[in-house]
């Protein structure tokens, strides 16, 4: 492989393992602020998006939150057992489930919503005005690579079909370092005892980062809390 051809290769491991380290890292802190009210984060997004969307299907939230049949069948176990959900057949197709979300499960999400948000927000402010917008431009890039689906809302959309706010792809042309520590990484990166870091597990797609909107996914969590 050429020297240019390997530059690109390491900057590519080492950009992929950045994101899904940050994205691991950042789910598991926007976790913890809803585990005081005995939710997981898989809990909280079967919550909130019957909250978004009304009654829903069984299957249609194992979909929404990335979930096989059988885990989401535990997550709404624990959460009917609570009395936070209920299910109901249809009336003529017995077979057909939906789930709804009770009194109470309507006034827990309440209560770990604005703690939720908080921990977001705070997490967030870490990056500066123009950092925020430069991030949200890129993540909505690789969303439509990954899901050609992907809802657009009106204010991201621009006459000529591709969205606001972002720059005309440039191929193989170096960002531009937002800070000294940036452009330090940056050179380091293209050293050539460089070497990416360590890939963490592969994240969840739920928070999820947007929670109302499973594939957003600013809502990453671990398997393992399935059911808890």
């Amino acid at each position: 492989m050429s020297g240019k051809g390997d530059k690109k290769r390491r900057r590519a491991l080492d950009a992929y393992s950045r994101l899904q380290r940050t994205a691991s890292l950042s789910a598991s802190q926007v976790d913890a602020a809803v585990q005081p009210f005995g939710l997981s984060a898989s809990q909280f997004g079967v919550l909130d998006t019957i909250a978004t969307r009304g009654a829903v299907h069984q299957q249609e939230l194992a979909e929404a939150l990335g979930r096989s049949k059988a885990q989401m069948t535990a997550i709404i176990d624990a959460l009917e057992a609570r009395g936070l959900v209920r299910r109901e057949r249809h009336a003529i197709d017995r077979r057909f489930i939906t789930v709804h979300l009770t009194v109470d499960g309507r006034t827990l999400l309440g209560e770990a919503t604005p703690a939720r948000t908080t921990a977001i927000v705070a997490l967030m402010s870490e990056l500066t005005g123009p950092q925020r917008a430069r991030l949200a431009r890129l993540c909505r890039r690789l969303l439509r690579l990954l899901d050609p689906y992907e809802d657009v809302k009106p204010d991201e959309a621009d006459p000529a079909g591709g969205k606001s706010g972002d720059a005309p792809h440039t191929p193989d042309t170096p960002d531009t370092p937002d800070t000294p520590d940036d452009a330090a990484s940056t050179a380091s990166s293209d050293s050539p005892d460089h070497a990416p870091d360590t890939i963490a597990p592969a994240m969840d797609p739920t928070h999820s980062t947007n929670p109302n909107d499973a594939r957003t996914a600013l809502s990453p969590d671990s398997r393992s809390d399935v059911g808890s």
